[in-house]
C-alpha cells in the first residue's frame, strides 16, 4: 500500500484522471448532465425490475386506498397499518388513481424522482456555497454512486425519500442563515417540508434536522433561531399528530413502540457492526468526506462560508450518532439521512484536495466511476435477467391465470407473498391461520409452506396444492373446493 500511494504521489496519473474529470464536468450542461446520468442509471429498473424486499407493503396499501377507499386510516388488504403514517402509499395512490390501478411504474416513479432532486440539491448547495463545477457535479455523482443509495434507485421504501426531504429542509434553513436571519415565510416552508418527512416514516427521524440544527444553534448561540425552529416543529407536529389521531384505537402503542424501537421484538446489529456496514454501504462518499474533513481540520482557513462545515457536520453526524447507539440496534438505511451530507463534504474536498493532492482524489473518482459503471450495467441487465429481477412478477401472472380461471376470495396470512399479490387482480383478505380453517370454499390460499401443510391434514378432501410461491418457494398457493 506504500508503494502504491508514492507510485501515485510521483506519478502524473492522478493529475491526468482529475484533469479529464474537469474537462468532462465543464464540457456539457452540468444539470443536463445529471438528469442523463439519473435516466440512464434508474429508467430500466422503472419498467423491468419487479417487487422485492419490502416493496409490496407500501404497494398493497396504496392499492387498498384506491380499491377500498381507504386513504384516512392505512390498510394493507383489510388490515388497519398503524405502525405508522404512510406518506409514500398516499402519493403512490393518487399518482395511480387516474389510470385505475397500481402499477409498478407508478409506485417507482415517485422513488426516482426523489433521487433526481436528492443529486440536484447537492449540486445547487455546492454551487451556493462556492464550489466549483467539477466539485458540484463530483458531490451528485458520489450519491449515485453510493452502494446504498444504489439499492434505493426505485425501491418504494420511504427512507429515501425521507433523506432527501430533511436535507431539503436543512437547504432552505441554510439558504436563510447565510443571509444572516431566517425569514418567517422560510421558517413555515421548512415545517412543512418536516411535516412531510414526518408523513413518510414517523417523527423519529426529524432528529436529524432538530438534533443537528439544534446542537448548531446551540454552539453558535444563534438565539433568534429558537422562535423558528419552535415554529417550524408545531408546523411538522401538528399534520403528525392529526395522523396518529386518525389512525388510534387502544392498544395500538405496542405497535408504534416496537416500530420505532422502543420496544424492539427483534435487537438489531449494535455499533461496531452496524458502523462498518454503514461505511461499506456509504462508499465512496464517506471517504472523500472523511479526506475534506482531514484536510480541513490542518487549514488555518476555511474553504467555505464560516459556519457551513460546521453546520453540515452537526445535521450529518448528531442524529447518526444518537442511531448507531440506539439501544435496539440499527440498519446501514437508518442512515441515509447522512449520505447527502457526506457527498457535500466529497465535493467539497475535491476543490480542497483536486489540485494540491490529486493523488487522494484520482482513486475515489476511480472509484466513484467504477461503482457507477456497476449500476449501470445492474440497470440495463435487468431485461435481460427475468428471473433475477422479475421471478415474483412471473410467478404473479401464473397465478392470475389460475385464479382467472377458477374466480374466488384470496386468504393470505403472516408475510405471505408480500411482493407477489400487488401484481394478483382480484379480492385479496389477510386471516390468521385460524381462521383459513374454517373458511368455505372455494377460495385460494396462499400461506407459509409449514401452514400448508397442516391446512392440508386438516382438510386433504377439500384442499391441494397449486404451486410453490417466492423466491424460495418459502409460500404455497393452495385451492379449496367447494
Amino acid at each position: 500500500m506504500t508503494s502504491l500511494a508514492e507510485t501515485l504521489r510521483t506519478s502524473a496519473i492522478p493529475e491526468r484522471i482529475v484533469a479529464a474529470w474537469n474537462a468532462a464536468a465543464t464540457r456539457w450542461n452540468p444539470v443536463a448532465l445529471i438528469v442523463v446520468a439519473w435516466a440512464a442509471l434508474t429508467m430500466p429498473l422503472v419498467f423491468f425490475r419487479g417487487y422485492n424486499s419490502d416493496e409490496g407493503l407500501a404497494v398493497s396499501i396504496a392499492r387498498t386506498a384506491l380499491e377500498d377507499g381507504e386513504w384516512v386510516v392505512p390498510h394493507m388488504f383489510n388490515l388497519r397499518w398503524v405502525e405508522r403514517p404512510t406518506l409514500l402509499s398516499w402519493i403512490i395512490a393518487a399518482i395511480s388513481a387516474p389510470f385505475g390501478s397500481v402499477s409498478q411504474i407508478t409506485a417507482r416513479v415517485p422513488i426516482i424522482l426523489f433521487v433526481l432532486f436528492g443529486c440536484l440539491l447537492i449540486y445547487a448547495l455546492l454551487r451556493k456555497v462556492a464550489a466549483s463545477v467539477p466539485a458540484a457535479l463530483f458531490g451528485a455523482a458520489l450519491f449515485l454512486a453510493c452502494p446504498l443509495v444504489i439499492r434505493s434507485y426505485t425501491m418504494i421504501t420511504a427512507d429515501l425519500p425521507l433523506a432527501v426531504l430533511l436535507f431539503f429542509a436543512f437547504f432552505l434553513w441554510w439558504g436563510g442563515c447565510e443571509k444572516g436571519s431566517i425569514s418567517f415565510g422560510r421558517w413555515l416552508a421548512i415545517g412543512f417540508v418536516l411535516a412531510l418527512a414526518g408523513l413518510l416514516k414517523g417523527p423519529q427521524p426529524i432528529a436529524y434536522f432538530a438534533l443537528g440544527i439544534g446542537l448548531y444553534v446551540l454552539a453558535t448561540r444563534s438565539w433568534r433561531q429558537i422562535p423558528g425552529l419552535v415554529m417550524a416543529g408545531l408546523i411538522c407536529a401538528i399534520p403528525l399528530a392529526a395522523s396518529y389521531a386518525a389512525t388510534y384505537v387502544p392498544g395500538d402503542e405496542a405497535s408504534w413502540a416496537n416500530f420505532m424501537r422502543v420496544r424492539p421484538i427483534t435487537l438489531l446489529p449494535g455499533p461496531l457492526v452496524a458502523s462498518v456496514k454503514t461505511l461499506t454501504e456509504t462508499l465512496p462518499a464517506a471517504l472523500a468526506a472523511a479526506a475534506f474533513l482531514i484536510a480541513q481540520a490542518f487549514r488555518s482557513k476555511d474553504l467555505v462560508r464560516p459556519g457551513f462545515a460546521a453546520a453540515l457536520a452537526c445535521y450529518a453526524f448528531t442524529a447518526s450518532l444518537v442511531v448507531l447507539f440506539w439501544p435496539g440496534g440499527s440498519l446501514p438505511r437508518y442512515f441515509l439521512p447522512m449520505i447527502l451530507p457526506l457527498c457535500v463534504f466529497g465535493g467539497l474536498g475535491y476543490d480542497l484536495l483536486g489540485a494540491r493532492r490529486p493523488e487522494i482524489v484520482a482513486p475515489i473518482l476511480g472509484l466513484t466511476a467504477g461503482l457507477l459503471a456497476y449500476a449501470l450495467v445492474y440497470a440495463f441487465a435487468s431485461p435481460f435477467l427475468p428471473r433475477l429481477y422479475r421471478q415474483e412478477q412471473m410467478q404473479a401472472t401464473r397465478m392470475t391465470a389460475l385464479v382467472q380461471a377458477a374466480p374466488a376470495p384470496i386468504y393470505r396470512s403472516g408475510d405471505a407473498a408480500l411482493n407477489v399479490l400487488p401484481y394478483v387482480p382480484g379480492r385479496i383478505l389477510d386471516a390468521p391461520p385460524d381462521a383459513l380453517a374454517a373458511i368455505s370454499g372455494p377460495a385460494w390460499l396462499v400461506v407459509p409452506t409449514d401452514q400448508a401443510e397442516a391446512l392440508l391434514a386438516q382438510r386433504p378432501d377439500k384442499l391441494h396444492v397449486v404451486m410453490p410461491i417466492g423466491a424460495k418457494e418459502q409460500w404455497r398457493l393452495l385451492r379449496l373446493d367447494q
